[in-house]
Parts: C-alpha cells; sequence; structure tokens
C-alpha cells in the first residue's frame, strides 16, 4: 500500500517538502485546499497569511510538475484523512542556519544529504533562444539593489523576466532597463524555462524552489529578515 504524505502549502514550501517525501520512500500527496484552516500546527502560529495563497486552484497548478516526479504516485486534495507522514511539522523544526528543505528533513530525524541531489525533473527544459539568462522577481522578499543595478548593465539584452506581467512591470519601472518578458503559463511551463536557462537569477520565491530541486545554475538575492535559503553547492551564489 502506497504511503501517504500531507502539506498545507505554500506552494515553495511543497517544493522544499520533496526531498523528505522522497527519502521516506514517497508515494501519495495530499494537498490541503483550505491551506492549513483545519490544521493544529499551523492554527497555533502567528501567521495565517500564507491560507490566502494555496487553494484548491494551486493545487491544480502544482499538479502536473509534482505528478512528473517518479516518488509521487498521486496528488490528491486534502480533506481531512488520516497520513502516514504530516509534511506540516516542517513548522515544529524552524532554525537559524537551515533551510526549508532542512526544515522538513529535520522533522522525520533525515539527514540533511537527501536535499544535495536534484529532487525535481521535467519533460522537456526548454531554452529561451537569444536569452541564455532567466529572471524572475516577486514584489516581496527584496534585499540587494544595488547588485541588480549592475547585474543589469551588464546583462540586460541576454535576460528575459518570467513571472507575472505586473513583476515584470515593477521590474523594469524599478531598474529602468528593458528586460524582455517571456510567459510561462503553467507551474510545469516555468519549470521547464528555469531548467532550460544557462543562469537564473531571483529573490526568494516558488520559482527559487524550482531552481534549487533542479539543482540549477543560480544567483539569489537574499532576504535578510528570514535567511532559510542557502544551499552550500558550487552552481549556487547568492547576494
Amino acid at each position: 500500500m502506497a504511503k501517504t504524505f500531507k502539506h498545507s502549502g505554500k506552494l515553495g514550501d511543497v517544493i522544499f517538502s520533496l526531498p523528505t517525501m522522497r527519502a521516506l520512500g514517497g508515494g501519495i500527496l495530499y494537498l490541503d485546499p483550505e491551506g492549513g484552516a483545519k490544521e493544529p500546527i499551523i492554527a497555533a502560529g502567528e501567521k495565517l497569511r500564507h491560507r490566502l495563497t494555496f487553494d484548491a486552484a494551486a493545487i491544480e497548478s502544482l499538479r502536473p510538475l509534482l505528478s512528473m516526479q517518479e516518488y509521487v504516485t498521486e496528488v490528491r486534495h486534502w480533506n481531512g484523512e488520516a497520513v502516514d507522514y504530516n509534511l506540516d511539522r516542517f513548522r515544529l523544526h524552524l532554525a537559524d542556519g537551515r533551510n526549508v528543505a532542512d526544515f522538513h528533513l529535520d522533522a522525520f530525524g533525515l539527514p540533511s544529504h537527501h536535499r544535495d541531489k536534484a529532487w525535481l525533473r521535467v519533460d522537456s527544459p526548454q531554452p529561451i533562444p537569444d536569452f541564455p539568462v532567466v529572471i524572475s522577481r516577486t514584489a516581496r522578499y527584496h534585499g540587494n539593489d544595488g547588485w541588480w543595478d549592475e547585474f543589469l548593465y551588464a546583462r540586460h539584452p541576454q535576460c528575459a523576466f518570467v513571472g507575472l506581467p505586473k513583476e515584470h512591470e515593477i521590474f523594469e519601472y524599478t531598474f529602468g532597463f528593458p528586460v524582455r518578458y517571456y510567459p510561462t503559463p503553467t507551474i510545469l511551463d516555468l519549470a521547464r524555462v528555469i531548467a532550460g536557462c544557462q543562469l537564473f537569477v531571483s529573490n526568494t520565491s516558488l520559482a527559487n524552489a524550482i531552481a534549487e530541486g533542479l539543482k540549477q545554475k543560480k544567483i539569489l538575492e537574499v532576504y535578510r529578515v528570514w535567511k532559510n535559503v542557502f544551499f552550500n553547492r558550487p552552481d549556487a551564489e547568492y547576494i
């Protein structure tokens, strides 16, 4: 019988939980369309904002990418079913000097090396012709505008932007450099583009979680308040 797992989001947290699911043998992943409204671990916390960003639509947006992983046999909506592994337990293991994947592994007594090997794959990486550098920057979690100014001055003709149209608008408004917008209608499309680029540059986001899961070469803008993003590997740079 397949093992069962449950997670209540956010989207990036689900991606970072996957090394733990793989290490525990994989199986059926239940995702909570109520974003943890009935999960005591989350209800006891101070912030419930993630409920606004994780719902049934978010689950469906993640399903194609999750279903492509060999250790995920099925993705289901959680409706209170008992599960073998409650991945929301990662919230009880937050610690300085650790990353989100570590939090999940720590919750089940698993060593950190399980997140050192790529845990995501896509069917067909999608390079963008003439744009080897792919950029994503959300409206939150900023930390180094000065670095972006210098990077874009040197390389903006090589860059394509993925994410929401409004994020692209804000990015160009903030830095004043024209950067091509490349639509990625689904999360799987986003993952394919990230997998196909030569360098991925972003801030803390779902896109960064995907890049880490793919072990893509990346530069990450670090949010100074919450530094749970560091993975010690040669192809990851932090600014």
